[in-house]
């Protein structure tokens, strides 16, 4: 369980403080979608690769075939399965 709540964690609190900052103006619109694109486009998906390999259900080959999409083919065991 401590493992399913840290892969949450580390998952979305950096979204969580990209927001904020937009939120109180620290950051403008160009860089609040910068931002979102890095977390969407390669944080997320290495943050899932890593989760998807300790559990034994993709390679690295796969994953990069896929350009990270196959990720979502194992959304039930990357939020809910420990």
């Amino acid at each position: 369980m401590r493992k399913l709540i840290a892969y949450h964690l580390v998952t979305v609190l950096p979204m969580m403080i990209v927001m904020q900052l937009f939120i109180f103006d620290y950051i403008g619109w160009y860089d609040f979608v910068s931002l979102f694109l890095l977390y969407f486009f390669i944080y997320r998906p290495i943050m899932d690769y890593k989760r998807l390999k300790s559990m034994g259900l993709v390679d690295r080959k796969g994953f990069l075939k896929s350009w990270g999409f196959i990720r979502f083919k194992f959304v039930q065991e990357l939020m809910f399965k420990i």
